[in-house]
């Protein structure tokens, strides 16, 4: 999507963002050896060559990356309070990326099997389909998955995208229960499960059934939870002094997570990388920082490892 960000001369400034496109460019800084896809669907508009443009230059791979004759680039316009927390206004009534599932065809969901290890999305992936998108897509994601591909799943809530709670809840839960890790955060399941005051070890009992083989359990500033193989694991989170603006925390913790995990770390080193990039992009303005900016992550050489 486009983003427009106003700063503190009230001027307004574009970029482009959005949560899975987040976590694939912070994939690709902390992971240059693997290749990341970004496949979703813009317009012909100049938004969405502008886009494209940027995929390039970030060496994002965009062979999935489908145009609509028709359709435009999504907008979001967003705010930020003087603690960093966000106020965001959506215009992506006619966003391309609404007819993804239709604009992929079979000989892409066969590629996409035979050319990939892991498939990423989101609760907003879910959210911008109509409802009989969405159970194809989670229809060609199940098959995917029964042919090796694995699935990794964030619970990225906002309740403005969806039709009612309770068709978030039902959506969300398929696809945890259908998915290898699952990204849970506590602020957005606590909008899903209308629960305000959910820690992380409630929400990790509250999925537990779903048997999810890795479940990440992201609670803000208070802690990360792990629940891997019948065990729960808690791990502290170090506070930030200044935090500019909270926007893609939680992609970018996402995408260190996942580049551990690529690199062959174990649990812990998931974590910490996890916790190292989110930590540095929230004391940024926008959701990707200047590329300098970035931390350096160093893989932990021990033979241990889990997963």
């Amino acid at each position: 999507m486009a983003e427009f960000r106003q700063n503190s001369s009230g001027v307004w400034q574009q970029a482009f963002a959005g949560d899975v496109f987040n976590t694939a460019v912070y994939l690709k800084r902390l992971s240059a050896e693997t290749g990341v896809a970004f496949a979703s669907t813009t317009g012909k508009d100049m938004l969405s060559q502008q886009l494209r443009q940027y995929c390039e230059r970030v060496s994002l791979d965009i062979r999935w990356l489908k145009s609509h004759e028709s359709r435009s680039c999504g907008l979001y316009f967003i705010q930020t309070d003087e603690q960093g927390e966000r106020q965001f206004s959506y215009y992506r009534e006619r966003s391309a990326a609404r007819t993804l599932v239709q604009q992929f065809t079979a000989a892409d969901w066969c590629a996409i099997s035979e050319q990939t290890d892991w498939v990423f999305y989101s609760a907003i992936t879910l959210s911008i389909l109509s409802a009989e998108d969405r159970k194809r897509f989670i229809e060609h994601l199940m098959r995917l998955r029964r042919q090796g591909v694995k699935l990794a799943f964030d619970t990225n809530y906002r309740a403005s995208l969806w039709e009612s709670c309770d068709s978030a809840r039902t959506w969300v839960y398929c696809a945890i229960d259908n998915s290898d890790l699952v990204f849970a955060g506590t602020e957005d399941m606590a909008g899903i499960l209308n629960c305000p005051a959910i820690t992380a070890k409630q929400l990790a009992n509250e999925l537990a059934e779903l048997s999810v083989p890795e479940l990440v359990l992201k609670a803000g500033k208070e802690e990360v939870g792990l629940l891997v193989d019948g065990d729960y694991l808690t791990f502290a989170v170090e506070p930030v002094s200044k935090v500019v603006d909270t926007t893609a925390a939680g992609d970018s913790f996402n995408a260190g997570y996942l580049a551990a995990l690529l690199n062959g770390q174990p649990l812990s080193e998931r974590v910490q990388w996890a916790k190292t990039l989110a930590a540095q992009v929230i004391q940024y303005p926008g959701a990707i920082i200047p590329e300098s900016a970035m931390p350096t992550m160093v893989p932990n050489k021990s033979d241990h490892q889990h997963g």
